[in-house]
């Protein structure tokens, strides 16, 4: 099951929240399990309207969960393409804070990968357990344009 934790405070930018009031999402998981989702997810949306699509990736690196404004091919590809990238960046992580380093302190587990365009997209990783929940995020401070395609047209200078 995927816990109300793990969806909720995804980074300082992005302060937890739960209410249930906000957009639908695509589905494919089964029963209570997706009720709770569904109600985090919805609560998320509403609360931050920077976030301009998630998916929710499983461990096998199938996408169970998506923005309703994102077309399936695309949270196919954002699976695809992530759920490897954050898979690499554990394995880097490990290599660099070996286990023999715990005992001083150093944990080696992954929380998040933050991405950020110059057009001023972010996209965050998080993982918890066996899923990756991906956000986008628009950073400029402007609407948000969907070109024709399903894709973004980003309106604004990225920054940092």
């Amino acid at each position: 099951a995927l816990p109300i934790s793990c969806l909720t405070a995804v980074d300082a930018d992005l302060p937890s929240s739960r209410h249930l009031v906000g957009k639908r999402v695509h589905c494919n998981m089964a029963g209570a399990q997706t009720s709770e989702v569904d109600a985090v997810l919805k609560g998320f949306l509403t609360d931050f309207p920077t976030v301009i699509g998630f998916v929710v990736i499983n461990s096998d690196g199938i996408p169970t969960k998506w923005h309703e404004s994102m077309p399936y091919e695309r949270a196919v590809n954002y699976a695809a393409l992530l759920s490897d990238f954050v898979s690499n960046c554990k394995k880097c992580l490990k290599e660099i804070i070996p286990d023999k380093d715990k005992d001083k302190g150093l944990e080696s587990e992954l929380a998040n990968v933050r991405i950020r365009t110059k057009e001023g997209t972010e996209v965050i990783c998080v993982t918890y357990t066996e899923y990756i929940f991906v956000v986008i995020q628009n950073c400029t401070g402007k609407p948000w344009v969907q070109d024709e395609e399903g894709g973004a047209a980003g309106s604004g200078e990225g920054g940092s």
